[in-house]
């Protein structure tokens, strides 16, 4: 019995690498998709002349929001977090107006802004965003 749950271990594992081992190639029941469950792409934005400037502020320093900023543990994301209560891509902003638009991308966990759960919402400076137990900071200059 441990023989097979090893083989069975070994199996996801290589089909987590995109390789099938040599047990599994002839079996019926195989799992075929051990990736991720979406695939995620960038879609290009027009460029845009914003009035002001509007920037998240985090630990580390402030970063200028660009259309189609996404945050998120997914390395698609401009933003990318080691927060284990943040999704692949779990929030991205979209300019609307003078102002910017924070949507939540159907997140596991939500997003809160200013301690209230939101699917979209627009932005105004001093806007505290929380992502899992990661904070940030809205600003306008």
């Amino acid at each position: 019995m441990l023989d097979r749950f090893k083989a069975r271990i070994a199996t996801i594992i290589a089909g987590l690498k995109g390789k099938p081992s040599r047990q599994d190639e002839h079996r019926e029941d195989r799992i075929d998709d051990l990736g991720p469950t979406k695939e995620y792409r960038r879609t290009p934005t027009p460029k845009m002349r914003l009035e002001g400037r509007a920037y998240l502020l985090t630990e580390s320093g402030a970063i200028m929001l660009q259309p189609g900023f996404s945050v998120g543990r997914g390395e698609s994301c401009h933003l990318k977090l080691t927060d284990p209560g943040a999704s692949r891509v779990h929030a991205s902003f979209t300019p609307v107006g003078a102002g910017w638009l924070l949507k939540d991308n159907a997140s596991k966990n939500g997003t809160l802004l200013n301690g209230k759960s939101i699917r979209s919402a627009v932005l105004k400076s001093g806007d505290q965003i929380q992502i899992g137990q990661t904070m940030l900071i809205y600003e306008e200059r």
